[in-house]
């Protein structure tokens, strides 16, 4: 694509969609940034937050060199050359100590940096640590274990038509600001619009998704299980099920059936503050529609009953038959993994030393680590690699994260910004930033087609930087684990790319892991050492999308000619890489029919088990489970922690002059609530929680349910004050002192971040 002289092409950074984007540039600064027409995921679709990504790129806070921290606590520019000898020689020291288990890594690639992370896992195995924490971990792995009982592997993953679909059921989310599929705000506008469509959101605030809503379920804070077993129960004890589908495509279902035929509709439906009549109007529009999808998000998974409710909002669609057909659910193919499958312990599962937490998706979950570091047992975790992630702040318990880290042996960062972790650190290793490298993201989420974008740098990098593919292979030659060099295969490389039908370079590839067989676990660093040389532009983190490109290829080759690349054999999956390399936006990879779907699910014969025990006997012990009373005892409100709003956006923005409004992230309360205890809009109050406690501003908000408070993400950094730039301010609550990393699922141990029991109070003048 050619545009004019002063616009390049990229994508945003701040969600999983990475909407494709048009970006001028001029000394550094980005000027102009508009949405990309010609990307297929978002046609030019772009919301508010991408247009201040300049604030990401230039701010006071980037790192620009390596630093090691001194005795006394400050820190010293060191040059790349020692920072990488000291760091391998005392990970060495503590692996070979202590063994690799004493090492844990966080992190590995924000919303749109995955091309580093890949790079990482030759790192992991060199160090021979199984711990890989991560934000997925927080958020997701009790839908990923789900997903693995339910379809067979816990890389199966549920995508939704909304686009197409005629009756959709959000809950627990808010797309107009998390977005969360391509176009959402106009997907959502349309969806309201249509008189022969509908959309139902779930959501204990009336969000602007809610408005736009033909139906808003307004459920109490908490009790989306009993919101979501009713109408599951609706649909059983109406026979609104598909039974030809269940009959052919699933197993289990009499099991499931069962327990359901027992739920009390009416119980359930007051238990979630709906109307019974409301709760079985939706059960059967859902199963009535010609197409009904669903979908979910950190709502629920964020909250009381986790991982059950993932597990019920799956068989929404597949109790209607609304699966593997357009404007249901389906699975959809990965073209570079994010996460993996990890077997349960009993069929010899890594568990965690101290906790003996399980792993999921090849995932900890990042609430157990600050239990693993601060045990005083010889196995515990003494050091901990961090990398694009800020779990100081992000991670639940931001107290017991910051006991934790001060016991490390040693803890090193990789990031682009000076962020609360970076400040504790021991090495602060430099990277470049997501405009200053060659990058991709991972969350390939499409279905029936697939898109993926590798982009481009369109700045040069910001002082002594590097790009974490090249950190990691620095540190592992340092190691010892992998040659400075690789001159065979670097020249076999060269000719694959002159001559790719000879197939050069998977022949020296084969032979050089035959004789050198230690080198497996590295391939993707040996890739990157020796094919990434090769390629045109410095684009050699681009080398992992070679050898995924060749497996993806080989596996769906009728559906990747279909979305338009030529050739067979090795050949096609050549094809597709150098179209990948070849086009400023995002490519089509695949284009499936839908009942080719089928082929995605791992269980042997295609089959759906839908009973999953662990869930069965969490759904039957609702009936007797203790109410908890809002509005009771030491600490009276229900706090949702982590909203998504017009300007916050994770970690990712230091700079707080990028926000256009809400710049200190008010506490929003119900104005009853306000009334009851004296407290003005706009007063500073303190907001606390059993594990402690924050001040903000406080916002009279009528779209909250009495008795409930909401706090956003992406505040509580520091940041150079700009009046006294010498001095640093706080902008914003840190919303992780409040929670508790005990308060959470059993499953998978997701945090309860959207049900935060707290008090209020007005703060000191």
């Amino acid at each position: 694509m050619t545009m004019g002289k002063d616009w390049q092409s990229s994508a945003c950074i701040l969600c999983s969609i990475n909407c494709g984007i048009d970006v001028a540039v001029e000394e550094g600064r980005f000027t102009g940034i508009r949405g990309d027409r010609e990307h297929p995921g978002s046609r030019g679709y772009l919301c508010q937050k991408a247009t201040r990504l300049d604030h990401y790129q230039n701010h006071a806070r980037r790192l620009q060199q390596p630093l090691r921290r001194r005795p006394d606590g400050s820190y010293e520019r060191i040059d790349w050359e020692t920072a990488i000898r000291e760091v391998a020689d005392r990970l060495v020291g503590i692996r070979d100590r202590h063994g690799g288990h004493a090492i844990a890594y966080y992190g590995g690639g924000g919303q749109g940096n995955h091309l580093g992370g890949a790079y990482a896992g030759p790192f992991r195995a060199a160090l021979g640590t199984p711990y890989l924490y991560n934000s997925l971990a927080q958020e997701k792995t009790g839908d990923f274990w789900v997903n693995g009982r339910l379809f067979g592997k816990q890389t199966c993953h549920v995508t939704e038509g909304i686009e197409e679909s005629d009756y959709v059921l959000i809950i627990g989310a808010n797309p107009w600001q998390s977005h969360g599929f391509p176009r959402a705000r106009k997907v959502l506008q349309e969806l309201s619009r249509d008189p022969r469509r509908t959309l139902v959101v779930v959501d204990p605030r009336r969000t602007r998704s809610a408005e736009l809503a033909d139906v808003h379920l307004q459920v109490r804070p908490g009790t989306d299980a009993f919101l979501l077993a009713g109408l599951l129960a609706v649909i059983v004890q109406e026979e609104l099920e598909d039974g030809d589908f269940l009959a052919a495509r699933t197993l289990g279902y009499d099991e499931l059936r069962a327990i359901l035929l027992r739920v009390p509709v009416e119980q359930y439906a007051d238990r979630a503050g709906i109307d019974a009549e409301a709760v079985r109007r939706v059960a059967r529009g859902f199963a009535a529609a010609d197409s009904a999808c669903s979908r979910h998000d950190l709502g629920v998974e964020h909250s009381l009953h986790s991982t059950l409710n993932t597990y019920l909002e799956k068989l929404l669609p597949l109790l209607t038959g609304n699966f593997a057909r357009p404007g249901g659910n389906n699975l959809h193919t990965q073209f570079i993994p994010l996460i993996g499958h990890s077997k349960e312990p009993e069929e010899g599962g890594a568990t965690t030393r101290v906790t003996g937490m399980r792993e999921i998706s090849k995932l900890f979950p990042p609430n157990i680590l600050p239990a693993e570091i601060e045990a005083d047992r010889p196995d515990r975790v003494r050091a901990v690699v961090v990398d694009s992630a800020n779990p100081l702040q992000t991670a639940a318990d931001t107290g017991a994260y910051r006991r934790a880290f001060g016991k490390l042996d040693l803890l090193v960062a990789i990031d682009v910004a000076e962020t609360e972790t970076v400040g504790m650190a021991d090495y602060v290793l430099p990277a470049s930033s997501q405009y200053e490298k060659w990058e991709a993201t991972f969350f390939t989420l499409g279905f029936p087609t697939n898109h993926f974008h590798l982009r481009r740098p369109i700045l040069p990098p910001t002082g002594d930087t590097l790009p974490e593919p090249e950190i990691y292979r620095r540190l592992m030659v340092a190691m010892g684990a992998l040659p400075a060099r690789l001159p065979w295969l670097e020249r076999f490389a060269r000719w694959h790319r002159r001559f790719p039908k000879l197939g050069l370079l998977p022949k020296a590839l084969a032979v050089t892991l035959a004789l050198r067989p230690q080198l497996r676990p590295y391939l993707t660093m040996v890739l990157y050492a020796t094919l990434g040389k090769a390629l045109p532009d410095g684009a050699a983190a681009a080398a992992v999308v070679w050898g995924s490109s060749r497996f993806y290829a080989g596996r769906y080759a009728r559906q990747v000619r279909r979305a338009g690349h030529a050739g067979s054999g090795a050949m096609l999956g050549e094809a597709l890489f150098q179209g990948i390399l070849d086009s400023d936006t995002a490519v089509p990879l695949s284009t499936h029919e839908h009942d080719e779907m089928w082929d995605l699910v791992r269980h042997p014969g295609q089959k759906i088990h839908l009973a999953v025990p662990e869930m069965l006997g969490e759904l039957e012990e609702l009936a007797s489970e203790p109410m908890e009373r809002p509005g009771e005892g030491e600490f009276p409100f229900v706090l949702a922690a982590g909203e998504r709003r017009s300007y916050n956006a994770n970690q990712i923005y230091r700079d707080p002059a990028w926000r256009r409004s809400d710049r200190e992230g008010a506490l929003r309360i119900h104005p009853e609530d306000a009334a009851r205890l004296g407290l003005a809009d706009g007063q500073r109050v303190v907001c606390e929680s059993a594990n402690g406690a924050v001040e903000a501003q406080l916002a009279h908000d009528d779209s909250l349910l009495p008795g409930s408070l909401s706090l956003p993400h992406g505040y509580g950094q520091e940041y150079p004050d700009p009046e006294a730039p010498d001095e640093f301010r706080q902008t914003g609550p840190r919303i992780n002192e409040l929670t508790s990393a005990d308060r959470c699922d059993p499953w998978a141990k997701t945090p309860y971040h959207k049900y935060v029991p707290v008090r209020v109070r007005a703060a000191a003048s």
